[in-house]
């Protein structure tokens, strides 16, 4: 897991900036953190886990604690074809909120059921959740609601129309059209790129005129 550290680093930079100063003293008071050599579990407690626990006290700890946790996102944790750093990083996780069950921060991991994957997370500190049992479809019509709101406030030519007729797309049509994305948000973006796409001189039709195609897709 070439970087992972990094990464995760750089993210908690962005989110928290207070971590930033913290990660360059670990980074001046060992060179090589970053190198290959060094094990996952030590670059994620040096670049991770202590700047974020050093910066998780007064007022900030308050609104933390007020507003919910932090979370990291994970996803697609079964591609990294280094299984023993993946089974090294979960091991670690868990050790480490064994160690400190109250910090403000949640790990949530997305990835395809393999074994090395489930064998350490079949574990009481862990909630494990199966997304095939969930339906898509109310994410997929929150998902073209918001884009569909975001492009008329950026689109002259979609702003007039809702001007002059009200809303766009209807609701019925937004039903229509999370049904024709089959549960894919693949197909979800693709029907509202193609819906959204600026006139050209090839093909002059605005957004409501291409809206009636849409809704003949069919991801099914």
């Amino acid at each position: 897991m070439n970087g992972f550290a990094a990464t995760l680093a750089s993210q908690l930079t962005s989110a928290l900036p207070a971590t930033a100063p913290l990660i360059k003293a670990a980074l001046r008071a060992d060179p090589g953190l970053l190198n290959n050599c060094v094990s996952l579990t030590r670059q994620l407690e040096r670049l991770v886990y202590e700047p974020f626990q050093a910066i998780m006290k007064g007022d900030l700890l308050k609104e933390t604690i007020s507003k919910g946790p932090f979370d990291i996102v994970i996803d697609g944790l079964d591609e990294c074809e280094d299984k023993q750093g993946v089974e090294e990083f979960i091991d670690h996780l868990l050790d480490f909120f064994q160690e400190h069950p109250r910090i403000p921060l949640r790990i949530f991991i997305a990835s395809q059921v393999e074994q090395h994957i489930c064998e350490r997370l079949e574990d009481d500190r862990v909630q494990l959740c199966n997304l095939d049992s969930h339906s898509p479809y109310d994410d997929i019509k929150k998902f073209l609601q918001v884009s569909f709101c975001t492009a008329a406030k950026r689109d002259r030519v979609i702003r007039a129309y809702i001007q002059e007729h009200g809303e766009w797309p209807m609701k019925p049509d937004m039903d229509m059209l999370t049904e024709q994305t089959g549960g894919s948000f693949l197909l979800a973006s693709t029907i509202f790129k193609y819906t959204i796409q600026p006139a050209t001189a090839e093909d002059p039709t605005t957004p409501m005129d291409r809206l009636p195609f849409a809704l003949r897709m069919n991801g099914r």
